[in-house]
């Protein structure tokens, strides 16, 4: 019997990471995503049970919606310019916290091409970027597009308050994977 040894080499390399802010004014779109985040976060098992303590509408939740499609073509020239490739929708969810309720620290190591945070509300202790040491402040509107190795969390909510996001992942498009052979092309 041929017995090969197996060598390992493990080695830490930089990666240029981003974090891009921006605002879309867009209050159908916003009211229509703060509604079915509403609407969807009430009956979903999961909820308390992710990183997110609060509600959650379901991992896959926004993906179809025509809303959020829309959100993701708004902001198209911001996409562009720190994701050069095509891409899909890997998840996209609503996230519902109140008083109490907190984002425990994590990345999105499994994302193969962006993250990005919608605010659909104001007011809340804003989401904090460790490797930038940055506090995003949160307004209705805003959205954070990130590198999915960006450490990010947000602290204890610790006012009587309502904060709705929309978290997301998006991958990079791979002909051979078999996840995006129901794709809705977005233009």
């Amino acid at each position: 019997m041929d017995k090969k040894k197996n060598n390992i080499k493990y080695k830490k390399i930089k990666v240029n990471t981003f974090l891009l802010t921006g605002k879309i004014n867009n209050y159908e779109i916003i009211n229509n995503l703060k509604n079915i985040i509403k609407e969807k976060s009430i009956t979903v098992d999961i909820n308390y049970k992710t990183n997110v303590t609060g509600f959650f509408s379901g991992f896959n939740s926004l993906n179809e919606n025509i809303d959020f499609i829309n959100f993701i073509k708004e902001i198209k020239k911001e996409i562009n310019s720190i994701f050069k490739y095509n891409f899909f929708i890997k998840s996209s969810w609503g996230n519902i916290c109140k008083k109490g309720d907190e984002v425990i620290e994590h990345s999105h190591n499994e994302t193969s091409g962006f993250c990005g945070i919608l605010y659909l509300t104001d007011g809340g202790p804003g989401t904090y970027f460790k490797e930038f040491d940055i506090n995003v402040e949160e307004k209705v509107g805003k959205f954070v597009l990130f590198h999915p190795l960006l450490l990010h969390s947000v602290k204890k909510i610790d006012t009587d308050i309502e904060r709705i996001t929309i978290a997301f992942n998006i991958n990079k498009f791979k002909p051979w994977d078999n996840e995006v052979l129901n794709i809705r092309w977005i233009k």
